[in-house]
């Protein structure tokens, strides 16, 4: 991908809330290899083929398939690039194994390395500690990206639960060892902020939990809210994908870490989960949404209850691991390549505003 030839990039999740975020900001871009780059992105639905070629022109390459389970179309258009962005669902492993198989194909017919950035998250790392299914045997334990073995300790809770976005992320790096694909996953924790994509512009799970407040007339927390996590602007996610991007096309990817040592964190601040029900409970108030800002604490079932209230897929299960765990991380390996993040505790309580705005106005 160092060679005269234009490097040849597939984006998935274009129209998603992470994918479409990092879409914008590869195109506006300064630098000049990217700036010379059309990003090809697979999308289902005509429609959505339509609303990113007016928006972005001849600087995109959409591609029509039918879903994620379209895995011939994916792992044909996968072989037909150098450099997949793999921004989907997580949890979809099958999808991410055919992306490994095209680049594989493309690297036997190039002879050049072939690279995937892959979308994982710090939920893989998490406890859990009002059930006691896992229960860390350092207290506070932190992460970090440097310095532990990340892969191994994912291996390690794999083998006594099972987690579909910890098991796709191994997959991902398995199938790469065995087929030659170079690969880089970032693991974010609570991406936060309005996203600059054409289509989703809100994150998960957060603007899940202002659902229920919205929805119930009431904010609650769980456990008191004690569990710690990390958080990060989702623009600032983006810079650290384009980093990763540029370093690959212009550099062959050679300061970057891959395979089993190739799992980088994103986070660039800390919260608890009782600051999160506060900051969401404020902001619902200010417009006036509910009577007041005060937290109500629950336990564990109660809390899950409430919150399947609005929405019916959570369980204690997705809610202890949404918003009651501990995952505390620190991004090394991305401030070393040079990643400054620039959105802090301001940018974070606008967050809580900006959703509840988003959500209000989506009602």
């Amino acid at each position: 991908m160092t060679s005269t030839t234009p490097p040849r990039i597939l984006l998935t999740g274009a129209t998603g809330y992470i994918g479409g975020t990092i879409l914008a900001n590869l195109l506006k871009s300064s630098s000049h290899t990217l700036s010379n780059a059309t990003i090809t992105c697979l999308v289902r639905g005509p429609e959505r083929v339509a609303t990113l070629s007016a928006a972005y022109g001849d600087r995109v390459r959409p591609v029509l398939y039918k879903d994620l389970d379209d895995l011939e179309t994916t792992t044909a258009v996968a072989a037909q690039h150098d450099l997949v962005i793999h921004t989907t669902l997580g949890y979809h492993a099958a999808s991410a194994q055919a992306l490994i198989r095209g680049l594989a194909q493309r690297k036997v017919t190039t002879g050049r390395d072939v690279w995937m950035i892959h979308t994982s998250g710090t939920s893989n790392l998490a406890d859990q500690p009002i059930s006691g299914t896992w229960v860390e045997k350092v207290p506070e334990r932190e992460f970090d990206d440097a310095k532990d073995d990340i892969y191994g300790y994912e291996q390690e809770r794999e083998a006594q639960t099972k987690n579909p976005q910890r098991s796709t992320e191994l997959a991902v790096i398995d199938a790469g060892l065995q087929l030659g694909v170079k690969t880089l996953v970032i693991m974010s924790p609570t991406i936060y902020g309005l996203g600059s994509g054409l289509f989703h512009r809100t994150s998960l799970q957060i603007p899940m939990y202002i659902v229920s407040v919205l929805t119930t007339g009431r904010a609650i927390v769980v456990n008191g809210g004690k569990g710690v996590w990390d958080h990060v602007h989702v623009e600032d996610v983006a810079e650290l994908y384009k980093i990763a991007v540029i370093e690959i096309l212009e550099r062959g990817g050679k300061a970057l870490p891959t395979g089993q040592k190739g799992i980088i964190f994103s986070g660039n601040g800390r919260h608890t989960w009782m600051e999160v029900a506060q900051g969401v409970a404020d902001a619902c108030y200010e417009e006036g949404k509910i009577k007041d800002g005060s937290i109500n604490s629950v336990e564990l079932a109660e809390g899950a209850k409430i919150l399947a209230a609005a929405m019916p897929m959570m369980n204690e299960h997705m809610v202890e691991m949404a918003l009651c765990s501990n995952a505390r991380t620190v991004a090394s390996v991305g401030k070393r390549l040079g990643w400054k993040p620039s959105r802090g505790a301001e940018a974070w309580s606008k967050g809580f505003r900006d959703d509840v705005k988003a959500l209000v106005e989506k009602k």
